[in-house]
């Protein structure tokens, strides 16, 4: 794989971090633990092997170790929008959803893990509208050495939302003690958020608290940061441990704003030792979308109902199915559109219901490639 670097804005350096995420943390008493295994999980060697954990939420969400789910929307598994399989892991936090500390989280548990591949597919939908109150969606959390009089500080690494761009947050100290908002301090924009589509993630970390660290970030197979030869960790018994979620520690606070809910997808994580790779974990392409759908709309015109997309760009894209259903659950194909096949620039297509369902009538796309894999699309509805 051909690797470019890209510039990269840092727009915030400092010797302590703004707005640092709260320390509270829901933890079990047996953390010295040194690995977690998901139900859907496969281990090689004992887990001592280049893949320690796989979940791709299939069939459910997984055993984690560590757990901050308030309610019975805040972590479930949704088989409407999924990157690869049958299911995807839908986050989903409402102000209010305060007995963590205003987060919905799963993670891992704390490890003599030096370096670690992580990777992971994200899908952030239209209605994760522009905030400019920052969100954890991934963190690497260290465990503090409770023994020597450390307690609970931001996470050393952490990939956040910040009026929709992505940000990497980085702390660091080489002091044995560390504590909350004593560190180094680093934010790095790795780009704009994009809306209704899944992002693929893969992250590679040499966990180091002096000159000795490395942090590699691939965003859709391009690798987007190498940041080489500086600390990225706190001095600490136990290595990083991940966590996945949404982590909104402003909301603790804050009585009021105009954003309410907040709602992301997550399929197909992967974490692997140092003896892993890229391929190792990164998700297979061949799951990837034909098309690069960048929009589709389901609309009510007197007696039918009109569909119309538009794609960005297409690669050996075959045809789309168009499917409807009464429940979002059992899918009728009821016409087919041919696809441009090759693309890169904006295609137009519409369909007509002539005969669209009494009530509520769910529509979606089946996008099929030439070698006939395929994906689907978000489901749209229409009531008459």
């Amino acid at each position: 794989m051909k690797k470019k670097s890209l510039l990269l804005l840092l727009f915030a350096v400092g010797f302590f971090g703004c707005s640092s995420p709260e320390t509270g943390e829901v933890l079990p008493e047996n953390a010295n633990n040194e690995t977690a295994v998901g139900h859907n999980a496969k281990i090689g060697d004992g887990g001592k092997g280049p893949l320690l954990s796989y979940y791709s939420f299939d069939n459910e969400m997984g055993d984690w170790y560590e757990k901050a789910i308030c309610c019975s929307w805040s972590a479930t598994v949704d088989r409407k929008v999924k990157r690869a399989g049958t299911g995807a892991l839908k986050f989903e936090l409402r102000r209010g959803d305060l007995p963590n500390g205003a987060r919905t989280e799963l993670g891992e548990a704390p490890n003599h893990n030096p370096e670690g591949w992580y990777a992971f597919s994200m899908y952030l939908p239209n209605t994760f509208v522009k905030d400019p109150i920052e969100e954890s969606i991934v963190q690497w959390q260290s465990l503090p050495d409770f023994a020597a009089g450390e307690g609970w500080r931001s996470p050393p690494m952490l990939l956040g939302v910040l009026d929709d761009r992505f940000v990497l947050e980085i702390r660091s100290d080489a002091n044995k003690v560390t504590i909350q908002d004593h560190f180094t301090f680093t934010r790095i924009d790795l780009g704009p958020v994009d809306k209704d589509k899944w992002l693929d993630w893969v992250f590679h970390v040499k966990w180091s608290h002096d000159n000795n660290g490395v942090v590699e970030v691939w965003r859709n197979s391009k690798l987007i940061l190498k940041r080489e030869n500086q600390p990225n960790f706190y001095n600490d018994e136990h290595f990083p441990y991940f966590k996945v979620g949404i982590y909104k520690w402003e909301w603790s606070n804050m009585a009021r704003g105009a954003n309410q809910i907040r709602s992301m997808y997550v399929d197909e994580i992967k974490i692997g030792s140092q003896s892993a790779n890229y391929n190792t974990v990164a998700v297979s392409q061949d799951n990837a979308l034909p098309v690069t759908l960048t929009s589709f709309t389901a609309s009510k015109s007197g007696k039918l109902a009109n569909l119309a997309w538009a794609t960005a760009e297409e690669s050996n894209s075959d045809y789309f199915v168009v499917q409807r259903s009464s429940d979002a659950k059992t899918w009728k194909e009821i016409g087919r559109k041919a696809a441009s096949g090759q693309s890169k620039s904006k295609r137009n297509y519409t369909f007509i219901d002539q005969k669209p369902l009494a009530g509520a009538g769910y529509y979606r796309l089946k996008m099929v490639d030439r070698d006939q894999t395929f994906s689907y699309s978000a489901i749209k509805n229409v009531k008459f």
